[in-house]
């Protein structure tokens, strides 16, 4: 109780609050890209096909054409995002948040956080949201929404699409390849709240981060290090994992999101 009190205090009294977000926050949000069980049950055939037994695996596995490639990505966006509704952990994140100046930077790509009602301008999607696509060219043509082609494919109408400028075949904006360009307006706009606010109140809170998403962690934790007034709130991870000179700085619940955060707006 004095650890949750204690975590309390330091967003209460936050001047701004940074949310990290990682593959242990999708899991709350009904997305386990390492799940083998789920995976074979819901997507059978391409399992068998292409001995992919994960989302994660199917993802990074190039099909025989760009027409099963979308019709599988599109019943992932169906699945995944169209039909997502917020878990108890993000309305309760939702409530934290409520009046706080926040930026979110999250390698979770089903586009939780903007269908959630979080403001998109002060979300940073490390690893791209699959609810955009980009040229498959290597090329930068910029990127656009995806999602009238998912609904195409999903009511058996679907057409490959192809980039305006050069006529490549589109794909998803993720880091499937050498191809993704990270979106740098987010990323600056994320630099620009970091920087505004090196000399307030800072609480970075750390929702399911782990090894797949070090540059969520280790960045943040320097941060910390280098500015006293802030702080670091690991819902995750142990004290063992942070910094020693951190303790005094830092809280770790060794737990996951939603028994945190629930009962962080209690």
């Amino acid at each position: 109780m004095e650890k949750l009190q204690q975590a309390k205090n330091w967003l209460n009294d936050a001047d701004a609050i940074i949310v990290t977000a990682g593959n242990g926050f999708a899991r709350e949000e009904g997305l386990d890209i390492l799940s083998e069980e789920e995976f074979d049950n819901n997507f059978g055939k391409i399992a068998e096909k292409y001995n992919v037994h994960t989302i994660g695996d199917a993802l990074d596995k190039k099909f025989d054409s760009w027409d099963q490639q979308w019709q599988f990505w599109s019943q992932l966006i169906n699945d995944y995002t169209l039909e997502y509704e917020p878990s108890d952990a993000m309305l309760a994140l939702k409530k934290l948040l409520e009046d706080k100046e926040y930026f979110i930077a999250t390698s979770t790509f089903a586009h939780f956080f903007e269908k959630a009602g979080f403001d998109e301008n002060r979300i940073f999607n490390a690893f791209g949201d699959w609810t955009e696509m980009q040229c498959s060219s290597g090329i930068n043509h910029g990127k656009f929404s995806d999602l009238e082609v998912v609904k195409k494919y999903l009511a058996g109408q679907g057409e490959v699409p192809k980039c305006k400028i050069c006529n490549s075949e589109m794909e998803l904006h993720m880091p499937l390849n050498a191809h993704f360009y990270p979106d740098t307006d987010a990323n600056s706009r994320l630099r620009w709240f970091l920087t505004g606010n090196e000399d307030k109140k800072v609480v970075i809170l750390e929702l399911g981060v782990d090894e797949t998403s070090p540059q969520l962690l280790d960045p943040m934790v320097k941060l910390v290090e280098q500015f006293d007034s802030w702080t670091y709130l690991a819902v995750d991870l142990t004290a063992s994992e942070l910094p020693s000179n951190l303790q005094k700085r830092s809280l770790a619940f060794g737990s996951n999101s939603h028994d945190v955060l629930t009962k962080l707006v209690k």
